[in-house]
């Protein structure tokens, strides 16, 4: 997976101090939420859908990451990952982050930007967000006139409306066919939901 191995890499200092931030998955199931197609991984068809709000600046997201790209790799098939803007108002680097992301994504190049920003994670002034599209080969001008315009603040904005409509209070917050998840999750726990998932899709008639 592209960009995978930097972020890994990233992730070795990260460390979880508050239990606080640990959730377990909840039974109550969330809205049908918009899917951006540049912003997903995965099959379209996959049996199993997990929706992620996430903010760049989070450093709780960071290691969910690591354990979703896992996770896609142990389940090519069966997983499809959509990703959610949902910039915390304590981080002022993250919607700006999420606008840039956005901007790379119309050059075909979002997810790249994205494992980017997280490895990167902090560093997001408006010279270091152009810095990165141009490590990407992205065309200067025209990011930049995306990244000034603002052309996907209202977008990440509806993100961050349906995720507080779904419940979303922090990040990182899943939905796995629905079924929330709040907060740092272990590889297994994401296992586990999968295959719960998948035998609920199989007993369907």
């Amino acid at each position: 997976m592209a960009g995978s191995a930097a972020v890994r890499l990233a992730l070795g200092a990260v460390t979880l101090t508050a239990s606080l931030w640990i959730g377990n998955a909840d039974a109550q199931t969330a809205p049908p939420f918009t899917i951006d197609p540049v912003m997903t991984k995965g099959p379209a068809d996959a049996p199993v859908t997990i929706v992620e709000f996430s903010d760049y600046q989070c450093p709780f997201c960071v290691r969910a990451e690591q354990a979703l790209g896992e996770l896609l790799d142990e389940f090519p098939e069966k997983v499809r990952i959509v990703f959610k803007d949902f910039p915390l108002r304590f981080h002022g680097g993250a919607e700006p982050a999420a606008v840039a992301a956005r901007c790379a994504g119309e050059s075909g190049r979002y997810w790249e930007y994205h494992d980017m920003l997280f490895v990167a994670q902090g560093d997001f002034a408006r010279a270091d967000l152009i810095t990165y599209a141009v490590r990407l080969g992205l065309p200067r001008e025209a990011f930049t006139a995306c990244l000034d315009g603002g052309r996907y603040r209202a977008a990440v904005q509806a993100d961050v409306r349906e995720g507080r409509a779904a419940g979303v209070t922090g990040t990182p917050t899943f939905f796995v066919n629905g079924r929330r998840m709040a907060g740092v999750q272990s590889l297994d726990a994401f296992r586990e939901a999968v295959r719960e998932a998948l035998h609920d899709a199989r007993a369907k008639p």
